[in-house]
């Protein structure tokens, strides 16, 4: 419970960061700190590993911290696994949990640095603000000139109202057809299927919970069927080529469609 602004400046930031949630905030400023640090290494030509595993060290920590907040401490009954299962969060804990132990994809980073962004301006506005920077009652007064803290909350927060769905599409795009490319191709030169059959999994889970993800795998559709089926199809295209794809197509929607949508609800 935060103080009253009139309680000392170190005791209020000693109850900001006893807070569970401080934790979630600490882990996606993590998160944001050791992606930027790690980005510049590799423009550099000087991959800073360290960097990388920081920054999903911060993943896990913030995530770790929502799903024991949203589930408690785990059980080993099958209708805590069945609620884990079906939360998205719990998803891009698994897969941060992964990035961490294996080598460093740096493309990895899109989404969990995005997502963090947003959490911790978001933090930034309703916590650190107010806590660390009050406003005296006469300040808060309608007639008042707005103050700096105001000025710098309003700003927050319609940046992140205007950039929200941007970045949320963004995220949608990076996962299908940059990490799910990089994947594949990365079978070729490492002879590895973990990586892709675990983000194929993923992706199969977010396409039932996103919408954005949903209308990726939609958008790439009508471009592929545009480009390669007739009577849009160039003619010069082999009809071999045309067949390849229905096939992967079919295959995909088949794969996609199996299982997650017989899931249980979960309990409300």
């Amino acid at each position: 419970m935060a103080l009253p602004v009139s309680a000392p400046l170190q005791d209020r930031i000693l109850a900001l960061v006893k807070s569970l949630q401080f934790a979630w905030f600490f882990g996606h400023v993590s998160t944001i700190f050791g992606t930027l640090l790690y980005a510049f290494s590799v423009l550099t030509f000087n991959s800073n590993n360290t960097a990388y595993k920081y920054a999903y060290f911060g993943a896990i920590l913030s995530y770790g911290v929502v799903l024991y907040k949203s589930h408690g401490v785990p059980q080993p009954s099958s209708d805590y696994m069945r609620k884990l299962v079906m939360d998205e969060n719990a998803q891009y804990f698994i897969l941060a949990l992964y990035w961490f132990v294996s080598s460093p994809i740096t493309v990895t980073l899109i989404p969990f640095s995005t997502f963090s962004t947003f959490h911790a301006l978001g933090y930034v506005r309703t916590n650190v603000i107010p806590n660390i920077f009050p406003t005296s009652a006469a300040s808060n007064n309608g007639n008042a000139t707005p103050t700096w803290q105001a000025k710098t909350q309003q700003t927050i927060k319609s940046w992140t109202d205007k950039y929200y769905s941007v970045a949320m599409r963004f995220v949608a795009h990076s996962e299908v057809t940059i990490i799910a490319v990089r994947l594949f191709l990365g079978i070729f030169r490492y002879l590895c299927l973990v990586p892709i059959f675990l983000f194929a999994q993923f992706l199969r889970f977010r396409y039932h919970l996103s919408s954005y993800t949903r209308q990726t795998f939609k958008d790439l559709r009508i471009k592929f069927d545009t480009l390669l089926l007739p009577p849009s199809a160039d003619p010069r295209i082999p009809p071999v080529l045309s067949n390849v794809y229905n096939v992967a197509k079919l295959w995909i929607s088949k794969f996609g469609e199996a299982g997650v949508q017989r899931q249980p609800a979960a309990a409300q």
